[in-house]
Formats: structure tokens, C-alpha cells, sequence
């Protein structure tokens, strides 16, 4: 523990496919440390093939935390990640090791490094607001924030259904604009270290095309297929980038290529908005892993860092 009684928190981040995940494991070896998800999508269960979720054989006995956790029918809301991880983090730091979080869903990030604001949940609300976009479609959900609060409508990813009502929910619950909803941090004794990976565009499409083709190859299909027929199409770890595009495929209305083609498109999409939100976020720099030269400095840094809590 350093002179300012912290514990430290390391956090190995970025879009999809940009390698985050080895460089994490390679960091668990060195460090020993106990990885802590931090995917929106990998928290689900049965849902491996499509998000990537490391398996025993990846996992090379380094002690994995929230992974494969709620059922894909279960809402899970940045503040019961906020929670879980809160807990789990405590738990590693009582063993002596060090918590790495690891993961491209940048809201949770911020759900647990900053905290979120202090606005309730209302269900209710959550509920009649949830009606609503049943009733009308989520363009007029934005619409809607978009009246209410305009600077939040462009500060949020507004494809994010769930993200679009939390922020309506805020406004209409507190009478003041989503940003004044103050955040109250989950663990004020943390002090994080937050690496964001990246690699040059083409570099990371040729990867996420390589990736889908080893999902596909794995039985993707057969995995979407098995989800719909469990829990059904509106549930809501299916409402993912990766599983409800082959809708259209199962009802007749597009062939296998299309599907794929689709996904790669919506991957590359989703890539560019994580991207954009880590680079937003103040003291926070990119790491190029197709720079031998900043690859290799980051393991200094890290261990320097370490070396101020006295482990």
C-alpha cells in the first residue's frame, strides 16, 4: 500500500479484436495477477463462440472473475457490474494480488474506476420507459432524449438501447441534464492503471475478419440457433453485434455471406466508437501493439508502478 493508503488496480482495455486479451494474459503472468471481465457480452452464459469468451485452454490457469455469469435473458445494468466488480477486486486484493481488469465496454470501466451518479433506479420508471420503446422503436427514444437533454444525446452511444433509457430515466427521475448526475466512485482506495490498446485500422479489420472466420468455423450458427431456441430472440444477450444479425438468415431473407458480411461491418462499427470513447477520456493514452518499441515499455511502467504500494 502506498503513503496515500491506495491499492492498485491494473486495467488492460480497447476495441474489439485489438489484442487486448493476450497482452492481459501475458500481464497476469508476469504480475500475478487475477483478471477481472470487463466485456458487457462476456458476462453471459452460453454465449462463448460469438464473444470470444476465453476458455480453460486460454485461461492457463490464471484465475478468471466474472465470466460466463448471468443468463442471456438477465438485464445487467453498469451498476451491477459496478457492484460485482467492486467485490470481486476486494477479494484479490485480500489474497495479496493484483486485480486486472479486461475488457472493451468502456461504460463499465467507468461504472467502477469513477463510479456512477448518484440517481437511483426507479423500476417504474425503468419499466414504462422500457414499454415505450417497445411501443415506438429506439429512434424515438432519442428523440425524446434529445428534447429532454440535448447535450446527453451526443455525449452516449445512442444505438445503445439500454444506455439511451438509463439517461431518460436520470432526467426525468433528478429534473437536471444526465451530465450533473455526479459519480461516487465504487472504490475510493483504488488507484487505477489503465492501458488502452490499438492497432492500425487495416490491421485490425484483416483481425476481426480472421476472427469471425474462426467463430464461424467453431459453430457460431449452431450457438445463435441454440440461444434462440432457449431463451428466445428478444432476450437480451442476443441483442448483440455477432447473434441477431443471423436472424435475417434463419427467417430466409439473407444467405450465410450477407450474415457475415454484416457482422464484419457492424464489428468494425462498434471497434470505431470504442475507440473514440477511450481516446476521449482524459490521461488516458493508446497503445500501439504493432510497435515493437511501446509494447515492450509498457512492462516497466507497470512494474514501476507496482513498486509505489510496496508489492
Amino acid at each position: 500500500m502506498n503513503a496515500n493508503n491506495k491499492k492498485p488496480v491494473l486495467a488492460v482495455l480497447g476495441a474489439t479484436a485489438s489484442g487486448k486479451s493476450s497482452l492481459a494474459m501475458e500481464i497476469a503472468q508476469r504480475f500475478a495477477c487475477e483478471i477481472v471481465n470487463c466485456d458487457s457480452r462476456q458476462i453471459y452464459h452460453e454465449m462463448h463462440i460469438g464473444t470470444a469468451c476465453p476458455g480453460e485452454t486460454e485461461m492457463r490457469g490464471i484465475k478468471h472473475h466474472l465470466f460466463d455469469l448471468v443468463s442471456p435473458a438477465q438485464s445487467f445494468s453498469a451498476a451491477d457490474y459496478a457492484g460485482a466488480a467492486a467485490n470481486c477486486i476486494q477479494t484479490i486484493w485480500n489474497k495479496g494480488k493484483i486485480p486486472l481488469l479486461t475488457g472493451g465496454t468502456g461504460f463499465y470501466y467507468s461504472a467502477i474506476a469513477e463510479g456512477l451518479g448518484e440517481a437511483g433506479h426507479e423500476p417504474q420508471k425503468a419499466e414504462q420507459l422500457r414499454e415505450m420503446l417497445e411501443q415506438h422503436g429506439l429512434e424515438y427514444m432519442v428523440d425524446l432524449l434529445k428534447k429532454l437533454d440535448p447535450e446527453s444525446s451526443t455525449s452516449i452511444d445512442t444505438n445503445n438501447a439500454r444506455r439511451v433509457l438509463r439517461a431518460i430515466e436520470i432526467v426525468e427521475l433528478t429534473g437536471r441534464p444526465y451530465s450533473e448526475n455526479q459519480p461516487v466512485p465504487p472504490l475510493p482506495e483504488a488507484e487505477f492503471f489503465p492501458i488502452v490498446v490499438t492497432r492500425p485500422r487495416p490491421v485490425l479489420h484483416e483481425a476481426i475478419a480472421r476472427r469471425l472466420d474462426i467463430m464461424i468455423s467453431s459453430g457460431l450458427e449452431k450457438e445463435v440457433r441454440f440461444l434462440i431456441e432457449k431463451y428466445g430472440r428478444n432476450a437480451d444477450g442476443l441483442n448483440s453485434i455477432g447473434y441477431h444479425e443471423w436472424f435475417a438468415y434463419f427467417d430466409g431473407q439473407a444467405s450465410i455471406a450477407e450474415i457475415k458480411e454484416l457482422i464484419i461491418i457492424h464489428t468494425r462499427q462498434y471497434a470505431k466508437r470504442q475507440e473514440t470513447w477511450f481516446r476521449r477520456r482524459p490521461g488516458v493514452g493508446m497503445l500501439d501493439l504493432n510497435n515493437p518499441k511501446q509494447s515492450a515499455g509498457i512492462f516497466p511502467q507497470i512494474t514501476a508502478f507496482i513498486k509505489e504500494f510496496g508489492l
